[in-house]
């Protein structure tokens, strides 16, 4: 069952303030698929191999049936390529045109043998394949010269046609040449079995023969239909030569083409995107109606099976109209504002004349109300994380959330939604502060930190993101300076270790890798304390005698905690005086 949409209008319709048309269930009409498989089945059960193919020279869109794929006996639809690359090759002028206008219109035999070796006699299929980048029209003859005898396939011969259908070089005379077939060939053959006896407006190139190796009559409909918008080929192989062969073909036709025409007038188009932003989806897209190219159409949304809203098409789509031939406006924008909960949002093209409406897609998009946001920026400065981000709740879009740090799955610190994010009030349409920054202290090691905003309203607390991080086990700081005086040095720097940073620590001097020195660190440190944001006493300053000669002094932080080791702060070298003791 197809949805088709009437004219009825329910209380129920009335959505935001307008009025959208209800989805009833009715028959749905016939598809070009079923259609076409309906006329391959009724020659196949009468004993008949049949192919059909159709493609919609606008949309692009093919559909097959039987085995369209195989090759049956071209027989006169040979000729159309011998036009095609005479109008390619520049050929297509004086005694060549005349014979190829009566070649095409009345299938006269005479002027395709006579034509047949101007355009490279057997090879003519290759070069067509390659000339209109059409792969699998099929192959040359079994034997050379026999060119009724030529393989073809019934999905190759709509895409030669859809090929030829949009180069005009090539259209202006051969689709005039089609359109002007007469109703018999020159051999007295009344030709216009098949899609002629079906329709009018048509333009078709006939075949009828018994050129394939199975010896039997092999007849072929192929051509335009419905303003030349498909491309159509039915090629049909078996029974009876003559009258038998040529009224199945007619009888498929009728088929194929219930009341004389291709039925498939419904809109077609797509969704581009679908972008949720907290409740509001926004769904961008296209659509068009073959029978209103230049028109635009009304879409209309349902969710969860009700009508919901709808919008116009009044975006322009350049692309659109280029490969379809279209004028107008055919692209789409709208935001719908979705409740909590589960919802199964559709949107379907309105058919405008002959068709049904069309449905584009649907996309499930469950709320459950539970905030939304993210980290935007993670630093580490020691033993100090800082993150900024953003949190919003749709259920509350006018107000600050609440963010919580947890270290390792332990409460760290929670921070208000201070910090102006306009970016965020405009994707989810809301107003007030909705960015937050917060810092939180590491231990040493190896850690997580999680964020969550917390929930108002329906829903529970989101999580933001995490980040990891490691600290070092060991004791950090440097050796600042080595200061010289006489038979001594003043050897002064800072250091710390993570696992407390408020305690002082102890330091142990090295003159040439012998303890010279030790003791803890007793000296303010401010520029340290602010650059880590850390309190207590971290500096030091020890006196060491010097050797004679060369001195290599080195300053190590003694560790305090689990894990990690003493370490090296720094190194420097200097000279002792010859009269320096030991």
């Amino acid at each position: 069952m197809r949805l088709r949409f009437t004219a009825v209008v329910s209380t129920a319709a009335l959505v935001l303030g307008i009025l959208v048309p209800v989805v009833t269930a009715q028959p749905a009409s016939a598809t070009v698929a079923s259609q076409a498989a309906s006329a391959v089945r009724y020659a196949n059960d009468r004993g008949y191999r049949s192919s059909i193919a159709v493609l919609d020279t606008q949309t692009g869109a093919f559909t097959g049936a039987g085995d369209y794929n195989s090759t049956y006996a071209s027989e006169s639809l040979v000729k159309v390529f011998i036009a095609t690359r005479l109008l390619m090759t520049g050929q297509m002028s004086g005694w060549n045109e005349t014979a190829a206008y009566k070649m095409i219109t009345q299938s006269d035999d005479a002027a395709a043998s006579a034509l047949y070796g101007r355009v490279g006699g057997d090879g003519i299929v290759d070069w067509i394949e390659q000339a209109l980048n059409v792969p699998d029209i099929g192959s040359g003859p079994p034997s050379p010269g026999w060119w009724g005898a030529t393989r073809v396939t019934a999905s190759g011969m709509v895409r030669f046609y859809n090929a030829v259908r949009h180069r005009p070089a090539v259209w202006n005379w051969l689709g005039n040449a089609m359109h002007h077939a007469t109703p018999y060939g020159s051999d007295g053959v009344y030709q216009f079995f098949g899609i002629p006896s079906a329709t009018t407006g048509f333009a078709v190139k006939q075949g009828w023969g018994n050129d394939n190796p199975q010896g039997q009559p092999a007849f072929n409909s192929t051509g335009y239909v419905n303003g030349d918008r498909y491309a159509v080929a039915i090629l049909t192989q078996g029974g009876q030569y003559g009258s038998p062969i040529a009224n199945m073909l007619t009888a498929q036709a009728k088929i194929l083409m219930p009341g004389g025409k291709i039925a498939n007038d419904n809109p077609f188009g797509g969704v581009s995107s679908w972008s949720v932003h907290g409740r509001y989806l926004t769904v961008r897209g296209w659509a068009l109606d073959p029978n209103a190219l230049s028109s635009g159409l009304r879409i209309f949304f349902y969710v969860n099976g009700k009508p919901f809203t709808y919008v116009q098409t009044t975006e322009p789509r350049g692309d659109i109209n280029a490969h379809y031939g279209a004028t107008g406006n055919h692209g789409f924008t709208k935001a719908l504002m979705l409740a909590n909960g589960a919802n199964n949002v559709c949107a379907y093209a309105i058919n405008v004349g002959a068709g049904s409406n069309t449905k584009l897609g649907c996309k499930s998009v469950p709320l459950n109300g539970s905030p939304l946001g993210g980290i935007s920026t993670v630093t580490q400065k020691g033993n100090l994380a800082t993150f900024t981000g953003w949190s919003f709740d749709y259920d509350a879009p006018h107000t600050p959330l609440t963010v919580v740090a947890n270290v390792n799955g332990r409460f760290a610190g929670s921070v208000g939604s201070t910090v102006s994010r306009p970016d965020i009030n405009l994707a989810f349409r809301g107003t007030g502060l909705h960015g937050y920054r917060i810092s939180v202290r590491l231990p040493a090691g190896s850690s997580t930190v999680c964020l969550h905003a917390l929930n108002i309203g329906p829903g529970s607390e989101s999580r933001l993101g995490c980040s990891s991080f490691r600290v070092s086990l060991s004791p950090i700081g440097r050796l600042d300076s080595v200061v010289v005086k006489g038979a001594q040095a003043v050897v002064s720097g800072w250091t710390f270790d993570f696992n407390n940073t408020s305690q002082a620590i102890g330091v142990v001097i090295d003159r040439n890798a012998k303890h010279v020195a030790w003791g803890p660190t007793t000296i303010e440190r401010g520029d340290v304390n602010s650059a880590w944001g850390i309190t207590g006493k971290h500096g030091f300053s020890y006196t060491v005698k010097l050797a004679a000669g060369a001195n290599q002094l080195c300053a190590y932080g003694v560790n305090i905690g689990s894990g990690g080791g003493n370490s090296l702060l720094g190194c420097r070298s200097v000279t002792g005086p010859a009269t320096a003791g030991g």
